[in-house]
């Protein structure tokens, strides 16, 4: 009896692994994202290609960051499981590495692609609208970048302050733990 019971183990095992197999390869069905550009500037277009959805599919596209979301926009797949069009990357997307997300449902990831996206280039901008006003002429142009004049901080006093209080009572836990708990003699 217990030679059964141990033999009909792997084969449930077995089973559940196939299963999961099956699953996966249902729920992949080879969609993709891809671009003609792997980097872009905040502000600007990105043109996208979508290939291997099912035909009629209504995707999500969305733009994640390490601490990041951007909803970009909603796309109806055609007949063919394909969709192609000029993508506005948003001008407050802050620089850095991303995932293209294509999401369909309940958030189910379809296809994703990886994306650079660079500072928008604000010296622009502003000189247009600021540099005939003030009198300024080319020959007063620093060169600098946006992103050379931008300061943030990154932490305010309050949140290093969090910081400090976490890793007080995390030393003051790992004391705890190495003194271990009190002899108790009988």
């Amino acid at each position: 009896m217990r030679n059964q019971m141990n033999m009909s183990i792997p084969l449930i095992g077995r089973m559940a692994l196939l299963g999961t197999v099956l699953l996966t390869m249902a729920a992949v069905h080879g969609a993709a994202l891809t671009s003609t550009e792997k980097a872009v500037e905040a502000g600007q277009v990105l043109p996208l290609e979508g290939t291997g959805f099912h035909a009629g599919q209504t995707v999500r596209l969305v733009l994640l960051g390490t601490l990041t979301e951007y909803t970009l926009r909603e796309v109806t797949v055609d007949d063919a499981g394909v969709f192609a069009f000029d993508l506005e990357v948003p001008v407050d997307v802050r620089p850095g590495q991303y995932q293209l997300l294509a999401l369909s449902g309940e958030n189910t990831r379809e296809a994703a692609m990886d994306l650079s996206v660079m500072a928008a280039s604000q010296v622009a901008v502003a000189a247009d609208s600021h540099d005939q006003a003030a009198g300024h002429t080319e020959a007063m142009d620093a060169g600098a970048r946006a992103e050379e004049m931008t300061i943030t901080r990154a932490t305010t006093g309050a949140g290093w302050g969090v910081i400090g209080l976490l890793i007080g009572l995390a030393g003051g836990a790992g004391v705890m733990l190495l003194r271990g708990t009190p002899k108790v003699e009988a």
